[in-house]
């Protein structure tokens, strides 16, 4: 239980914007609001944005990502491909499958770093072990 109490608020403490750090959605906010319809097309905001298609490999990176944001999906999201739209200093990520992007989410400065890294093929080198382990 501890596990999924520490992975929550992780995952929250990543992604919720504090203060001065908020990142403002812009643009996208009516996407990516609690009013937001579940679907929209690529069409809808690309016509407000510069969307660039990802690559395989980024794809596959956004998905596991979008999986991993609160509240945590047991499935995966609909999608065969993902985009990158950027306006006024935001960027969304979507996952699109026939046109229409149902996984959409606001991608803060690490996170659009990490994508661009994906995309060139960066690993980084080995140091020091990174581990957790839960206290029983």
């Amino acid at each position: 239980m501890k596990t999924i109490w520490f992975g929550a608020a992780l995952s929250t403490a990543l992604l919720a914007g504090v203060g001065a750090h908020a990142q403002d959605a812009g643009v996208f906010d009516k996407w990516l609001n609690e009013q937001a319809p579940e679907c929209v097309p690529v069409s809808a905001f690309a016509s407000v944005s510069t969307v660039k298609d990802l690559s395989r490999d980024q794809f596959q990176f956004v998905r596991a990502f979008y999986v991993a944001l609160p509240p945590v999906s047991r499935t995966l999201p609909p999608g065969d491909r993902a985009v990158m739209a950027t306006a006024g200093g935001a960027v969304m990520l979507a996952l699109v499958a026939d046109g229409q992007a149902c996984a959409r989410f606001l991608a803060p400065d690490f996170l659009q770093a990490m994508v661009v890294q994906v995309g060139e093929g960066k690993t980084t080198s080995i140091g020091t072990p990174v581990s957790w382990r839960p206290l029983d």
